[in-house]
């Protein structure tokens, strides 16, 4: 019998001016944007998070403004991942988690996404190493690898003892490994031949759907990252209809 699961649709950020006339009714004001996006998808991938510590008071406000049930999966700040590239970053990580703390007092937080960057490669000690220090029993963590040297049993297996998902990837020069290690996945889909500006067909966005229809996860996170043009929010809808229509058939 298929396992049942939660799947949760929905962009890497919501506040983009270029989708004014593609999503955004011409004539709305930014601070509207938000609402218009909730009342479409109930998650959301916060990516401003990894370039900068967001002040607690802005958390505050998207807990304000987010309605029941609403989810926000937020990015690691890059001072752990791109700047110390893991290394004795217990105190970053410590600061990152009391930032956002927010949104898990709430009931509003999803997983946080740590993406390492394409220049650190496999190294199992050294994931080992930051994993241990994360409190896993607080919070869900995944894990996206930037290269593919990470992509080996051994990088799955890692994931799997310490319950942490590994981030499913669509993106140019990486292949698509489908690899569910923990009770949820985590899926980023930046486009398949160019790097956020790249428009998924319905057969690709089909394909999509029996994946995670198929994943052994009791919850499933699907963000899509080719925000150009307003692509990702086409799809994500696409998608959205896809897995309704698999459901009900």
């Amino acid at each position: 019998m298929e396992k049942r699961k939660t799947v949760r649709v929905g962009c890497s950020g919501w506040s983009y001016d270029h989708w004014l006339g593609v999503f955004y009714p011409i004539g709305m004001k930014k601070k509207e944007y938000f609402n218009f996006y909730s009342k479409f998808f109930d998650t959301v991938e916060v990516n401003s998070t990894f370039y900068r510590l967001p002040f607690m008071n802005y958390v505050k406000s998207w807990v304000r403004k987010a309605p029941e049930g609403f989810l926000f999966a937020v990015k690691m700040h890059r001072k752990v991942t791109h700047v110390k590239r893991l290394v004795d970053v217990e105190e970053d990580c410590k600061v990152f988690l009391e930032r956002i703390k927010p949104l898990k007092e709430n009931g509003c937080l999803g997983p946080v996404l740590v993406q390492l960057p394409p220049s650190l490669h496999r190294n199992i000690d050294l994931l080992e190493r930051f994993l241990s220090i994360l409190p896993l029993d607080e919070y869900r963590f995944a894990v996206e690898f930037r290269h593919k040297s990470w992509l080996w049993s051994e990088t799955f297996k890692t994931l799997r003892d310490w319950k942490v998902a590994f981030c499913i990837v669509s993106a140019p020069r990486l292949p698509e490994v489908t690899e569910v290690t923990a009770d949820f996945s985590y899926i980023r889909l930046h486009g398949k031949k160019k790097w956020y500006n790249y428009n998924y067909s319905v057969k690709e966005l089909s394909v999509w759907s029996e994946r995670i229809r198929g994943m052994d996860a009791d919850e499933v996170f699907v963000y899509f990252n080719n925000d150009v043009k307003g692509y990702a929010v086409k799809n994500a809808i696409e998608l959205k209809k896809n897995l309704l229509n698999l459901t009900e058939n």
